[in-house]
């Protein structure tokens, strides 16, 4: 058993008038939340290695190498069964094949280009049907190895599908021109679909109580991320600019706010204001959202300074490849961990267990994380963590 120290805070949780009709504000004292470690996997390939999804009824694992030539299904303990062939133009491949998930007795694999629809596999992983388009330009492309844009949830008996994508929104609205405070209104950049209807529904993924959208206050486009919980099918939506995640349920055909949470983190520097104009690693933008069982696992990165980045820029305005700038990324720029329950209760991860990259949070609430100890860089270890 490992115990790591959390600070716990419940923070402003507001409810819709469709769940709780109270509004609370209450801090706890910091706390000790356990993490039950379970055990390691290692895989042996030769090629740096990511987590892509985990088979939630048995178990078995998808790993891709970095340029996505390699894809090794694993069983639970991560001994290679085989080696899939998904990336390619035949009938039972994906030309980008970056994010997946295993959904039902299949994987559900999204492509990365041109229209970015959600590939639909068998448990025999060959193809039996490709979805709608989502993507309706291509505006830009996010090249994130742990990120997964898209989430199962169950309602009534149904699978469907949860997501949000940058392109989906209407290539005008991304115009230098369309850059405002009216694009928070106007752009759909989230999805709900359901693969046995073969029916895309599009939605505003930024919620009319996220602040900026609220005030009219221009922020840059803070595309949200959006994943469910596997108990509850409860949705999460986060902008990457604020301090706050919005839940929603799904009720005839659409998404009903369910309430809100604040997040608050000790690293996390709050009175910092985004410049649009300006390199986002000045500011902690939220960088990802997780949907485990019970959980909530939301990351950010904390910021560069704006001195240490200016007193580089003074000296050349290519400082993003000076060396040294480089290294001020690696002392700076940090990966942070929040966990949010379903009610809105917000715990603060101070430290991982053991220091590294989460690679995957599945739906028994158990972080995957890659080790950045030196001695175990050249292996693909992964240390299985339980939230307790």
């Amino acid at each position: 058993m490992t115990k790591t120290t959390f600070l716990a805070l419940l923070g402003l949780v507001v409810w819709s008038c469709d769940s709780h009709t109270t509004t609370e504000s209450e801090t706890k004292d910091a706390m000790e939340v356990d993490f039950e470690f379970l055990d390691s996997v290692l895989v042996e390939s030769l090629g740096e290695l990511s987590l892509g999804a985990v088979n939630p009824a048995n178990g078995q694992m998808i790993f891709k190498d970095r340029f996505l030539n390699q894809f090794l299904l694993t069983d639970k303990m991560g001994n290679i069964l085989d080696t899939l062939s998904i990336k390619g133009d035949g009938p039972d491949q994906v030309g980008f094949p970056m994010e997946m998930a295993f959904v039902g007795d299949g994987l559900v694999v999204k492509d990365m280009s041109a229209e970015m629809p959600l590939n639909f596999f068998g448990p025999d992983f060959r193809k039996e049907k490709i979805g709608k388009p989502i993507a309706k330009g291509m505006n830009l492309l996010e090249i994130n190895r742990t990120h997964v844009s898209f989430s199962p949830f169950q309602v009534g008996g149904r699978t469907l599908i949860v997501g949000t994508e940058a392109n989906a929104i209407e290539p005008q609205l991304m115009a230098p021109e369309s850059q405002n405070a009216d694009f928070y209104g106007l752009a759909e950049s989230g999805y709900v679909y359901d693969p046995a209807k073969d029916s895309l529904w599009r939605f505003n993924a930024y919620p009319e109580n996220w602040l900026p959208r609220k005030y009219r206050q221009w922020k840059g486009q803070a595309l949200p991320y959006a994943s469910a919980l596997g108990e509850s099918g409860l949705i999460g939506i986060l902008p990457r600019v604020g301090n706050q995640l919005f839940f929603f349920r799904w009720e005839n055909e659409l998404l009903v706010p369910a309430g809100e949470a604040s997040l608050v983190h000790a690293e996390r520097n709050e009175t910092l204001e985004i410049d649009p104009m300006d390199q986002p690693f000045l500011y902690p933008l939220f960088s990802d959202l997780k949907g485990g069982g019970k959980f909530f696992l939301v990351e950010f990165h904390t910021e560069i300074p704006k001195k240490v980045r200016d007193e580089f820029r003074a000296k050349s305005e290519n400082y993003i490849n000076d060396p040294g700038f480089k290294e001020v990324f690696r002392k700076y720029r940090k990966a942070k961990y929040l966990l949010v329950d379903s009610q809105g209760e917000s715990l603060a991860i101070a430290e991982l267990p053991i220091a590294g990259a989460v690679h995957y949070f599945d739906k028994k609430d158990i972080l995957y994380i890659k080790p950045e100890r030196e001695e175990e860089q050249d292996y693909n270890v992964f240390y299985r963590y339980k939230v307790k």
